[in-house]
């Protein structure tokens, strides 16, 4: 374990060593973060322009912020180890090295706690690890019912519920969970904790429910988060607010407690928005504003327009030109008065730095992972007598040397080597979209791609058996002649592939030799390497500078 850092074993009653305060003297800081629904995701697929994601970002996003005097938490709100659905058979033993290590390290961190998701029973009660949070269920060895840290000198309690639902589809028995959280809401204000924090593996009408009902103060969703929740929600006098899955956008809380030590239950906590929040805003009411004034402009001048109609709009932007003048071009200020909190979704862009040690034990993970999926790994189906099947490069390039040599130019020809040099060559999650004929007939499959690396001519043109026994004087002709973008799309998809558009790309991989005609046809503009580049280059524009 790093030695600079503290491990926060958590327990009701535990606290660990204050930090030093920043801001005035008066005041007592603490910076929360949460995810939920990571799904054992450790990195997302880097081969689009911005990928968000990386667990050794966030790993370094917290540190930063827990060294930086203030005090530091993350805490988790279910589903954090295993992927959705059925694990098949084969994928077992690659997904149980990324759920261990995922709870290894992240106990590692400031850990807060976390919550029991639905795909966290996975592999059954036995492999719930760390020690989740569950008030609502009874003791048991695997769960505790809350926990209490004292971040920069406030105390701050986590309590987690897990879904009935999800208990009883495991036969176990569990409580209603705003009865049982509200007890220990109550209990832990007993002991002291100042901001309680309920960790809700549920969709978001009951996580609702459970703001309202248990006298938390801030309620963290943890099922269906999707891209998160970009501002908090305020339900009574507590707050809902949800990450990103896959880690894609980490939730930020920092917590500001103004005047008498400890803060009561009853004074409130005030929702300041925030610099990231506010810049947001001002960008929404510039654009609101100038779609009003054309609309506005335009309405004014048709015969006909409901004048009614009109002014309402006319008052719309009023008050909107109000708010926006309130804003105004400066910075941030946080209130004059009164304890309050920032909230904000980090998006984990490569531009963050990354936790130095644990990106290498990552590389190490990757190779183990890669050498559990080849101890699984079985063949592709056989080539079958009169079906067409994959033959490889090989056959192709004796009768098509010129096709060949353009081909060799290309980012296709360079598609094995990408995850050669990041050991992700065994990812069956990866490598479908780097070889040739993966899964298919006489093709390639994870462990047996030799001779079918790369995006080769059958990728494209179909599977060449046909045409290499036919000698090319096959009739029809058995194969593809122009490749529809339906090919393409089953890789260059948002998921792997976000600057994807078919004429464009098409201009990168064809050319003198190899669909001469085609690329004259296409003619000038924008190809497959200037669109990423220029995506890229946006990516690193709107990417956030701050520190945590």
């Amino acid at each position: 374990m790093n030695k600079n850092f503290l491990l926060l074993v958590l327990v009701a009653g535990s606290t660990i060593p204050e930090r030093a305060l920043a801001g005035s003297s008066d005041e007592r800081r603490a910076i929360l973060f949460f995810t939920a629904e990571t799904h054992g995701t450790l990195e997302p697929c880097g081969c689009t322009s911005d990928p968000l994601g990386d667990f050794a970002r966030v790993s370094a996003l917290v540190r930063s912020a827990a060294g930086r005097g203030q005090g530091a938490l993350i805490v988790d709100a279910g589903s954090f180890a295993y992927p959705m659905g059925e694990i098949p058979s084969k994928k077992v033993p690659a997904a149980e090295l990324r759920a261990a290590f995922l709870a290894r390290e992240m106990a590692r961190l400031p850990w807060g706690g976390g919550a029991i998701g639905e795909t966290d029973l996975a592999r059954g009660i036995a492999s719930v690890a760390p020690k989740r949070l569950a008030v609502n269920l009874a003791p048991a060895p695997f769960i505790e019912p809350s926990r209490i840290a004292t971040v920069a000198s406030i105390k701050i309690g986590v309590l987690g519920i897990i879904d009935p639902e999800v208990a009883k589809g495991e036969g176990l028995s569990a409580q209603d969970p705003s009865t049982a959280a509200r007890q220990e809401v109550e209990r832990l204000r007993a002991l002291g904790a100042e901001v309680v924090v309920l960790l809700a593996p549920v969709e978001r009408p009951l996580a609702r429910t459970l703001a309202r009902t248990t006298g938390a103060d801030f309620v963290v969703v943890g099922k269906h988060v999707g891209q998160g929740m970009a501002k908090a929600e305020p339900v009574g006098a507590a707050y809902l607010v949800s990450p990103a899955e896959e880690l894609q956008r980490v939730g930020r809380l920092e917590i500001v407690l103004r005047g008498k030590t400890p803060r009561l239950s009853s004074e409130p906590l005030v929702d300041a928005g925030g610099a990231a929040q506010t810049k947001e805003r001002r960008a929404e009411l510039d654009r609101i504003l100038e779609r009003l004034d054309d609309d506005i402009a335009r309405w004014q001048k048709e015969a006909g327009s409901d004048a009614e109609f009109v002014t309402t709009k006319l008052r719309t932007r009023d008050e909107l030109r109000a708010e926006r003048q309130r804003i105004g071009e400066g910075a941030w200020k946080a209130p004059a008065t009164g304890s309050y909190f920032t909230h904000e979704l980090i998006p984990i862009r490569r531009a963050l730095p990354r936790d130095g040690a644990l990106s290498a034990t990552m590389h190490k993970l990757d190779r183990a992972i890669g050498a559990a999926n080849l101890r699984m790994a079985e063949p592709p189906a056989s080539a079958e007598s009169g079906r067409a099947y994959y033959v490889g490069e090989k056959n192709c390039v004796s009768c098509h040397k010129s096709a060949a040599r353009q081909c060799k130019a290309t980012v296709h020809a360079q598609a094995w080597k990408t995850l050669v040099d990041v050991g992700k060559e065994a990812h069956d999650e990866c490598v479908s979209c780097h070889v040739t004929g993966y899964g298919e007939v006489g093709g390639s499959s994870l462990g047996y791609t030799k001779g079918f690396e790369n995006i080769q001519c059958e990728v494209c043109h179909g599977p060449g058996s046909i045409h290499v026994e036919k000698k090319g004087k096959e009739s029809p002709f058995a194969g593809i002649l122009k490749t529809p973008e339906s090919v393409c799309v089953r890789c260059h998809n948002e998921k792997h592939s976000d600057t994807f558009q078919y004429k464009a790309y098409l201009r990168d991989v064809i050319g003198e030799g190899h669909g001469e005609i085609a690329r004259d046809a296409l003619g000038d503009g924008p190809t497959g390497k200037s669109l990423r580049k220029a995506a890229q280059t946006q990516a690193r524009k709107t990417t956030t500078k701050r520190g945590p």
